[in-house]
């Protein structure tokens, strides 16, 4: 493994594990007020998922056009960060579900007497604790140490997700 290879790996992990754990932090649940009062900051929450996510896929990009790509530390870092979009891009997901939830009570409680309905809370609660459970994971995924390939070795294996579905077919 080159060792400017494996420098610049480990620092870009570092800085993508700093990015991951500021939007995993920003991503805290408003507990009272209106459902309308609790659809911006989720939005906003949204919004800082989406450039955290748009940020791995010009990382990819980059990583994918230069020399690093042909190495080790380099297919073993497109693989970490790969995982990391795709958790980043299922906490959009889930945001999303929040965002459905608090619309749908502010429908609901818009009429006078109307109480907020419990399917709309637990799609607001859940959504946005797996949206943090997702972001999490992808911590996990830039945060693993890069392994140290044998000198001569042959190059890594398909990454997990590609063997499974090779073994489908």
């Amino acid at each position: 493994m080159s060792r400017a290879h494996a420098d610049f790996v480990s620092a870009r992990l570092g800085v993508w594990q700093r990015r991951i754990q500021e939007t995993a932090d920003f991503l805290i649940l408003a507990q009272a007020g209106t459902p309308l009062a609790g659809l911006l900051p989720v939005l906003d929450q949204l919004v800082a998922v989406h450039n955290l996510t748009t940020g791995l896929v010009s990382d990819l990009r980059q990583s994918t056009e230069g020399s690093l790509a042909g190495t080790d530390v380099g297919r073993q870092y497109l693989s970490q960060l790969a995982t990391a979009l795709a958790r980043g891009s299922r906490a959009a997901t889930h945001l999303s579900t929040a965002v459905i939830g608090l619309a749908d009570a502010h429908r609901v409680t818009a009429r006078p007497g109307s109480a907020v309905p419990v399917e709309s809370e637990l799609d607001v609660t859940r959504g946005h604790a797996a949206a943090l459970r997702s972001l999490h994971r992808a911590l996990k995924a830039v945060a693993s140490p890069l392994a140290e390939p044998e000198s001569g070795s042959k190059p890594s294996p398909l990454p997990a997700v590609a063997a499974r579905t090779a073994s489908r077919r």
